[in-house]
């Protein structure tokens, strides 16, 4: 059984690195099998929601002031019917651009969830973010809206939306 990887997010930040770039590199690297365990001030929603995708179970505890979040193999790929159908979703369909970039939050939040509201079901909203959208991902997970993000090399964000409801 192979070790777990251990990713401490200050150091990584400290790096200046991108954290959500540097997370899904080190995600595709992970090995059959291997567990992943994130170190953080922050419950890593968007990375959460990532590695449900991928079929891993997810076990946090808090420590002081720090979050340890461990993401488990499953052994197996997520199954129709086992995980949130929003999630299984293709993200298909005609696309409406926002360009987000330069707003103050939360100004982006707000926009993107004002256009989701006026664009018809079956629409793609592709909106281009300064930076990954932390809240509005965790709220595109709580209104089980499919969604995936694209981190960008100068660490903004392209997060496409499906309009499913």
């Amino acid at each position: 059984m192979e070790e777990p990887v251990v990713v401490e997010v200050k150091s990584v930040i400290k790096q200046g690195l991108s954290l959500f770039t540097h997370m899904m590199d080190t995600v595709n690297q992970l090995k059959p099998g291997q567990s992943l365990i994130v170190k953080s001030t922050f419950n890593p929603r968007p990375l959460i929601s990532q590695m449900r995708r991928r079929g891993y179970q997810i076990a946090q505890e808090k420590v002081g002031k720090m979050t340890i979040t461990t993401f488990h193999p499953t052994g197996e790929a997520p199954q129709p019917g086992k995980t949130a159908p929003a999630l299984e979703t293709p993200i298909e369909g005609p696309e409406i651009f926002l360009d987000n970039r330069g707003l103050v939050p939360p100004e982006p939040m707000q926009r993107t969830l004002a256009k989701l509201d006026e664009i018809p079901v079956g629409t793609v909203l592709v909106i281009h973010n300064d930076r990954v959208p932390v809240f509005l991902l965790g709220q595109l997970d709580d209104d089980e809206y499919p969604y995936e993000t694209q981190a960008q090399p100068d660490d903004s964000a392209i997060v496409r939306i499906l309009k499913s409801h």
